[in-house]
């Protein structure tokens, strides 16, 4: 009996070595908070006056999960990560499909974007408007953001 317990206990820790648990990859589906978003935004070189109406944009895009895609578009495209940049952006911002999962990279081509198309470039933005412009994110001053998107030429 006593040998028993012993090669038991031999074959268990074998076991637990040859075997690790597995791990469910937490990275596939990791959700950014808002303040977590805006930092990045400010990171990419957004004007920290927009700040909270890019952040909301981007809560109506993937709900701040930077491996959000969408693969639904009428001409055969994707949309990737935060701000759900096509597949038409990746050249331009010569950036990969994996690139654009990076919340950081995925911002500096949504700011591209900004400075080419403006805010309205975003059909969430378009459509959620009033929400996005009272959008609030502590430590963020959101009082003259109409006179801020005015002032850099971008269509309210």
């Amino acid at each position: 009996m006593k040998w028993f317990f012993y090669i038991l206990m031999i074959l268990l820790s074998f076991s637990a070595v040859a075997l690790p648990a597995k791990r469910k990859d937490t990275r596939l589906n990791r959700q950014m908070s808002k303040e977590q978003v805006a930092k990045t935004l400010e990171r990419a070189g957004f004007p920290r006056e927009i700040v909270p109406v890019v952040t909301c944009i981007a809560q109506f895009e993937s709900n701040f999960n930077p491996n959000a895609i969408n693969k639904h578009n009428n001409n055969s495209t994707k949309d990737h990560g935060l701000f759900q940049i096509n597949d038409i952006w990746m050249e331009k911002c010569k950036m990969s499909a994996k690139d654009l999962q990076n919340p950081v990279l995925n911002a500096r081509c949504a700011f591209k974007v900004y400075q080419a198309q403006g805010l309205t470039a975003w059909v969430t933005y378009n459509k959620f408007k009033r929400v996005c412009l009272a959008y609030q994110i502590p430590n963020y001053n959101t009082n003259n953001i109409a006179e801020v998107i005015v002032k850099n030429n971008q269509l309210m």
